[in-house]
């Protein structure tokens, strides 16, 4: 009995073309350890499955659902976290044995990770439609945004008339979409939410744990620009 198709995949055959690198992330040396690392999958010089060792290894039908658009998906995508690679590899979605793969790098920072899962999953969806990487990347870029970051969440987090934001604020930022600081960044300037000073200023701001525990508490006899001096005054 054939299996039923899922409710955001489109059936497509993947097996013309065989084993390849849908899209890479990072810079050459990335890239570079991509292709080393695929060709030696493909050629059999080491094994993905069973996870453990080399990789941990989930399905990625909840990114799909969360991505939330009807694409021509490969069956059954799956996202290894590779342990033991080097610390530039940013990571690479690819076709292998006819099914979807997600590769990132499992000592990146958790939100980096989740961002570059949800880019890679969907750029497998779209790869059949934007043959060009530029192309691939501003479509993929422009889903994941609309699914991770709202306009409406994007704006209550920002205000015209502040140029600074502490590194506190901006980890919190980043750990309340699950995206690195940056990408919010450039979301809010898409959105026309935020300036290009503002986004220059905001992108020099290093988001950190605060080092001690904040409490954001008005009182009765506080008003406004007391709450904002706690959020945006220095530390």
């Amino acid at each position: 009995m054939p299996r039923k198709q899922p409710k955001n995949q489109l059936p497509l055959d993947f097996s013309v073309r065989g084993n390849r690198i849908i899209l890479h992330l990072g810079q050459v040396e990335s890239q570079r350890i991509a292709d080393e690392l695929f060709d030696g999958l493909v050629n059999g010089d080491w094994m993905i499955e069973p996870a453990g060792e080399v990789a941990d290894i989930s399905y990625a039908q909840d990114i799909v659902h969360q991505l939330g658009h009807k694409l021509p998906y490969p069956e059954g995508i799956k996202i290894a976290q590779l342990h033991h690679v080097d610390e530039t590899f940013k990571g690479f979605s690819a076709i292998f044995h006819q099914k979807g793969w997600v590769f990132v790098n499992a000592k990146a920072d958790v939100n980096e990770r989740n961002y570059q899962i949800h880019l890679l999953t969907v750029s497998l969806g779209l790869s059949s439609s934007y043959p060009a990487r530029t192309s691939l990347v501003n479509r993929s870029e422009q889903l994941v945004f609309d699914a991770l970051l709202p306009y409406g969440e994007v704006e209550s987090f920002f205000r015209n008339d502040i140029s600074t934001i502490p590194g506190f604020l901006a980890f919190d930022i980043a750990n309340f979409f699950k995206v690195p600081f940056q990408m919010v960044l450039k979301r809010a300037l898409k959105l026309l939410i935020i300036s290009d000073e503002q986004y220059r200023n905001y992108m020099t701001v290093s988001p950190q744990s605060s080092s001690k525990p904040r409490e954001l508490f008005v009182s009765q006899d506080s008003n406004i620009d007391d709450l904002e001096a706690q959020l945006f005054g220095d530390e």
